[in-house]
């Protein structure tokens, strides 16, 4: 091997490593930036448009669960994402109190305002 050849390898393994590492760095960043976006949107109760002020019928049949719930909510653009709404229903305990029935919601409702009203809970304002 000649000088020339070993130099070469040497500065195309230093250039590999170095594309490695920053789309490893790349990779982690992206996770975080996501991990923070999900977590917004899932603490602060923000409407998925606010501005939009229509209302959806939307029917829950007696055997539905919290998953299925989510993915409706999901598929007729009511809300963000279903795994959204999903954390949202088990991290305040609605999952399990989901109810049967038909109900108006639309994306201008925030989803602690959606789970609350599949769940028959009455509001703050309205008590």
């Amino acid at each position: 091997m000649t000088g020339r050849e070993s130099k070469f390898k040497i500065i195309c393994g230093f250039i590999l490593r170095t594309m490695i590492n920053i789309i490893f760095v790349f990779g982690i960043y992206e996770g975080f930036v996501y991990s923070y976006v999900f977590s917004y949107k899932l603490f602060a109760d923000i409407p998925y448009k606010p501005a939009t002020s229509e209302m959806i019928s939307i029917t829950i049949e007696p055997e539905s669960s919290a998953t299925d719930v989510a993915k409706l909510l999901d598929e007729l653009g009511v809300v963000d994402g279903q795994y959204l709404v999903l954390a949202r229903m088990y991290l305040g305990k609605y999952n399990s109190r989901i109810q049967q029935g038909t109900y108006k919601l639309g994306p201008g409702m925030t989803p602690d305002e959606i789970c609350r009203c599949i769940c028959g809970i009455q509001s703050e304002e309205s008590s």
